[in-house]
């Protein structure tokens, strides 16, 4: 075994034996509070905290506070702090209509495959029946319009929304 199985195993043995050897027994007296003995007793309710009366040693909770009455309207409830910056407006309001992000037309072309020639890649592209052959810069049909070529992503701009798609072209294998 290596060093660490010992070591680990001598770390459990001496765990258990430490839970077998020690007093499990649980006391079951109840313990009160004891009035302290070197203050003198105080009847006043006044010298005592707000909510607690002191009478003759013993200590009685008049009335519980929820928190809010506690801490003013301008405190934080958390840590009872003060919070300095004015709160947040809401983020829209209720009635006003928010219009829809132009959305992109599915993509019209299918990947055929890819060739690089003379440094620059040609893609070739399926569109129903028709084949094209596209290259960086070019527009296809006024509407896309090929930004880059970069197997393994060719990235194209459909150009009446301005908004970029991407089409997966493989590996530069």
């Amino acid at each position: 075994m290596k060093r660490q199985h010992i070591v680990m195993a001598v770390l459990f043995v001496a765990c258990a034996l430490v839970l077998v050897f020690t007093n499990h027994s649980q006391d079951d007296s109840i313990v009160e509070a004891a009035p302290h003995a070197a203050a003198a007793p105080s009847t006043s309710v006044s010298s005592a905290a707000p909510g607690v009366r002191a009478t003759t040693g013993v200590v009685t909770i008049l009335s519980v506070r929820a928190r809010e009455d506690r801490t003013g309207s301008g405190a934080h409830p958390l840590f009872n702090t003060l919070m300095l910056a004015p709160p947040l407006p809401s983020a829209a309001p209720a009635q006003a209509d928010v219009p829809p992000l132009p959305s992109t037309p599915p993509m019209p072309f299918t990947y055929i495959g890819k060739q690089q020639s003379a440094g620059h890649w040609e893609v070739y592209l399926a569109r129903g029946d028709d084949t094209l052959i596209v290259h960086d810069q070019m527009l296809i049909d006024g509407d896309y319009r090929v930004d880059s070529i970069a197997p393994p992503n060719m990235t194209l701009v459909y150009l009446p929304l301005k908004l970029v798609q991407t089409l997966d072209i493989g590996n530069a294998d």
